[in-house]
């Protein structure tokens, strides 16, 4: 279902899917334009560069992502996905008159550290990340979680630009940990995701859980001290279907909405309790280390994660 919030939103950037839009440009402060490299990886979808330039020239975007192909493994060691990143780059960047925003990954060190010099060497302004989320939040192990965070450290330090994360997962305990990262700007479903799981955001609490159906995962019920904070939050903020809100809280639409808006206007509030309260930390540690020891830890990640990989 097409949920328009730029019609409740009008002052934020979007992020459409150039293999799914079918409508014209919204007004909004910005459109970035994703190339459907993740469509790549996860449904088989073949996509050639001349598609990309087709599809891009008939946007009216803002940002358009750089046709990526995301790595299969946590930290890449492969040369030749690098390489093949950068030729797509290349390629786009010297055929549309559009802004190309390169994607970097978790590379081994020196593979990063060679892309990032690469993608300067054109002037770009901005870079996005790709791989923070899930490997920050997968079950792999302790590795697998830290290690995409520790070479999105090496990014911000060594890119004197915007860097945009994709793809981000729900909670703000996330974004609060991004911000210790110096990370630009970050993109994210989960206001739509939660809201198909019956669940609305509650700032400073989390989710809770108003949907009519049984959850099989994370449910926690909506008290009334948990709708006195949303309606006092969406009082705060002027949100303009106030008197609506018991009928939006029972519809996949309504939620959504309301999960839009409070991602917007309380990105930095933390949850309290949502068992990612370590990221902030880790974020916190990363940012106080130097370009080398940054590298030299992610180095010994990538060993470390190569050698359970065999």
């Amino acid at each position: 279902m097409m949920i328009r919030i730029w019609e409740l939103m009008p002052d934020i950037k979007i992020m459409i899917n150039s293999i799914r839009w079918k409508w014209g440009r919204p007004e909004v402060k910005a459109i970035w334009v994703d190339s459907g490299g993740y469509q790549i990886m996860t449904k088989g979808v073949r996509i050639n560069l001349d598609d990309v330039i087709r599809r891009y020239n008939a946007i009216d975007g803002n940002f358009f992502l750089s046709l990526d192909i995301p790595p299969r493994t946590v930290c890449e060691t492969s040369k030749d996905l690098v390489v093949a990143n950068i030729r797509n780059f290349e390629y786009l960047y010297t055929k549309l008159d559009k802004i190309i925003v390169p994607v970097v990954h978790c590379y081994e060190p020196s593979l990063l550290l060679d892309a990032i010099d690469v993608y300067r060497s054109y002037g770009v302004r901005v870079i996005a990340y790709g791989g923070a989320v899930p490997p920050s939040l997968a079950k792999g192990g302790k590795g697998s979680r830290t290690t995409p965070l520790i070479a999105l450290s090496i990014l911000t330090k060594t890119f004197n630009g915007h860097v945009h994360v994709l793809g981000l997962g729900g909670t703000s305990v996330l974004y609060k940990a991004l911000h210790y990262l110096n990370v630009t700007s970050m993109d994210s479903s989960s206001w739509r995701t939660k809201a198909a799981y019956g669940k609305v955001i509650i700032p400073g609490r989390g989710e809770r859980y108003v949907g009519g159906r049984e959850a099989k995962f994370g449910r926690k019920d909506l008290s009334p001290e948990d709708l006195k904070l949303l309606i006092d939050a969406l009082e705060q903020t002027r949100f303009p279907f106030l008197d609506k809100l018991d009928e939006m809280l029972k519809s996949f639409r309504g939620r959504a909405l309301i999960n839009a808006w409070i991602t917007k206007h309380f990105p930095g509030v933390l949850e309290e309790s949502n068992g990612y309260r370590w990221l902030v930390d880790l974020a916190k540690e990363l940012s106080l280390l130097s370009l080398d020891e940054l590298v030299e830890l992610l180095s010994k990640r990538v060993a470390m994660l190569n050698t359970i990989a065999l």
